[in-house]
């Protein structure tokens, strides 16, 4: 995840968001990239790795309960600044609640039928990397074609709804 122009996410919007929160539990990412600016402060809350562009901590992010950040006041600049592609649609009157809140529900659907595919402990982003194997395998089994087909269809819905172009499962 990186920085862009800071949200005024509040009200039904920030409903939205806590209901959700795949922006911070490994779903959409699987890292968030940190300014140099704001190193000194997010480092003490924040175990950081290197990144190709500079520090990252790694998602899931530790501080997400039940899609609530429990460091809001102090999160990163890149996390009060990302907008998904359906709260962008929202803010700009392009679809209403309700459809966002649809695409949200349908989504964690989908997210909720993949984790019963995941091996004990495996984050989504660790399945990407067993999908793109088990791809390539030329006896895989139901089970396999069936986790396959479930992330995949997971990854397009991300896609549509909330990854913004360039960032999708297929750029």
């Amino acid at each position: 995840m990186t920085a862009s122009a800071p949200p005024t996410t509040s009200g039904p919007e920030q409903d939205l968001c806590t209901s959700c929160g795949m922006c911070c539990d490994g779903t959409l990412f699987t890292f968030v990239e940190v300014a140099e600016d704001e190193l000194s402060a997010v480092q003490q809350i924040f175990t950081l790795h290197a990144g190709a562009k500079g520090p990252v901590f790694h998602q899931p992010c530790t501080y997400n309960r039940e899609h609530t950040c429990m460091v809001y006041n102090d999160r990163p600049q890149t996390c009060r600044a990302y907008r998904c592609k359906t709260l962008l649609a929202l803010d700009a009157g392009e679809i209403a609640l309700p459809e966002a809140a649809r695409r949200v529900a349908e989504t964690l659907g989908a997210k909720q039928a993949v984790e019963g595919h995941l091996e004990c402990g495996e984050t989504l982003n660790a399945a990407r990397e067993r999908r793109a194997i088990a791809a390539t395998d030329q006896e895989r089994s139901k089970t396999q074609l069936a986790f396959i087909l479930k992330l995949t269809a997971l990854d397009l819905m991300l896609d549509r709804y909330f990854r913004k172009r360039g960032k999708t499962m297929l750029s």
